[in-house]
């Protein structure tokens, strides 16, 4: 379930010679919840999905390599040790809140490794997922799969059917 989730500004960064640093272009990106009942488990059992954005040259990659920054992020934040310290992180946004576009990132063109998390109310991550792109004038759509944590995690079931209706200002399920 694909929820358009932010809007970031991305300001133009002018370091190839001339050129002014005040254009700005309009970017976004999506959450990808694995079903729509994974949504809602995430909407009733955690606070809601943070998304947080890593330079992948800090990760052991440089600008537009294939980097496993991902999978080295993934793995950190599954066992509570990150480390490194992202550049911007969103606010805890609940499913409902991505679904009407709230939230906002300001990154400067790079590349980067975006992690997006939804942590039960013990602390441990239900949902996690990561997508590394590179922002630039004509690339500014980031697309983060998200699944559940760990193989023991299970989603609950739901009388739902979609996530709408499990939002408050769907009534409820």
């Amino acid at each position: 379930m694909r929820l358009t989730s932010f809007a970031w500004l991305v300001p133009v960064i002018a370091q190839l010679g001339c050129g002014s640093g005040g254009d700005t272009a309009t970017g976004s990106f999506t959450v990808d919840f694995p079903t729509t009942a994974a949504a809602i488990a995430a909407l009733k059992i955690t606070p809601g999905v943070q998304v947080f954005a890593y330079p992948t040259n800090a990760l052991g990659a440089g600008d537009g390599a294939a980097s496993g920054a991902c999978e080295t992020l993934v793995e950190q934040s599954r066992t509570n040790n990150l480390t490194v310290t992202a550049t911007a992180m969103s606010a805890v946004l609940t499913p409902c809140d991505l679904m009407s576009g709230k939230g906002s990132l300001a990154l400067a063109y790079g590349s980067y490794a975006f992690l997006a998390v939804a942590q039960s109310s013990v602390g441990q991550d239900f949902l996690v997922g990561c997508a590394e792109q590179t922002l630039s004038s004509t690339n500014t759509m980031v697309t983060i799969p998200m699944t559940l944590a760990s193989a023991t995690m299970t989603v609950p079931t739901t009388t739902c059917t979609t996530l709408s209706q499990a939002c408050p200002s769907g009534g409820g399920c």
